[in-house]
């Protein structure tokens, strides 16, 4: 009998959706908050086109695993060349620096002033998981069926109407 080693036993307690959230100075950061986690379970991916890419997985107890994935869109006035990622304690920061552009305040000054965009917290894209992609498709699932019980009853409407309308007459 052939024994499973634990590489192949990989349970997964769960996927979950960590806490989140934007601070803004110069740079947009957004702060996930990972208890438990260390810097070799994690991994920050830039992807094409203007996705940052987070997941982690870390072992809980024996062969038991909690995971995440989360997708956030790179906003236009970000450097993606300068996008960095520092996990401190039980927090992973996200680094977004924004790309900074001078004007004058004033005709004839030598002053400027710098304006950057604040990204709303719309920015976050996508958070996947097994528990929410069976709810989207659940609900999905419902609102065709609804959709198709209206357009089967409005057919058998139109055809008793249209058709037995026709034989009397």
């Amino acid at each position: 009998m052939e024994t499973m080693n634990e590489e192949t036993l990989k349970l997964f307690d769960g996927d979950f959706e960590p806490f989140c959230q934007w601070k803004k100075d110069e740079h947009e950061i957004l702060e996930i908050h990972l208890r438990g986690f260390k810097k070799q379970h994690l991994r920050v991916q830039v992807e094409e086109p203007g996705i940052v890419k987070i997941t982690g997985e870390r072992p809980i107890d024996g062969t038991l695993r909690r995971r995440f994935r989360k997708e956030i869109k790179i906003p236009k006035n970000c450097k993606t060349d300068e996008i960095r990622a520092k996990f401190s304690g039980d927090i992973l920061q996200i680094i977004l620096p924004k790309q900074t552009t001078a004007f004058p305040a004033k005709p004839g000054s030598t002053e400027s002033i710098t304006r950057s965009e604040s990204m709303p917290s719309s920015y976050l894209l996508h958070i996947e998981s097994s528990s929410s992609t069976l709810e989207m498709n659940t609900k999905l699932a419902l609102q065709v069926a609804g959709v198709l019980a209206v357009v089967l009853a409005f057919g058998a409407y139109a055809y008793k109407y249209f058709h037995c309308g026709h034989v009397e007459g």
